[in-house]
């Protein structure tokens, strides 16, 4: 469940865990993402708005910590992959696609959540 919604962040809960995550809604937002950060903090995140459902991809350039991402659609998660760091994070080689179209997908770090549990519940969106 998502929740707390304003311009730059909201607050989550996600399979019982509560995160701060920005928003990245614009297309320099996007591809910015998390690249050259060092760290996040365990309780933080990004969460990337699209206007509709669609095969949505994802590659770690610059990123420097491994990341777990969630694809949803519309309330329902429909994927979740882990991402690794690449040898050459300035050249990546590994792109990651949506199973499925979504409209939007959360980075955390990578193991944060239980895909296992989190796959039953259904994520109530409340993003403007």
């Amino acid at each position: 469940m998502l929740f707390g919604c304003n311009k730059n962040s909201l607050d989550a809960t996600i399979d019982g865990q509560k995160f701060k995550l920005e928003i990245a809604k614009t297309v320099d937002e996007k591809a910015q993402g998390l690249s050259g950060r060092k760290k996040l903090n365990k309780s933080s995140g990004m969460i990337f708005l699209y206007d509709k459902p669609q095969i949505l991809s994802f590659w770690m350039k610059d990123t420097l910590i491994p990341l777990q991402i969630i694809f949803v659609d519309g309330c329902k998660i429909v994927d979740i992959q882990e991402m690794t760091v690449e040898n050459d994070p300035r050249n990546p080689q590994k792109t990651y696609f949506s199973k499925q179209p979504a409209d939007k997908a959360i980075e955390l770090n990578l193991g944060t959540i239980d895909s296992n549990n989190v796959y039953k519940e259904i994520a109530e969106l409340c993003i403007n």
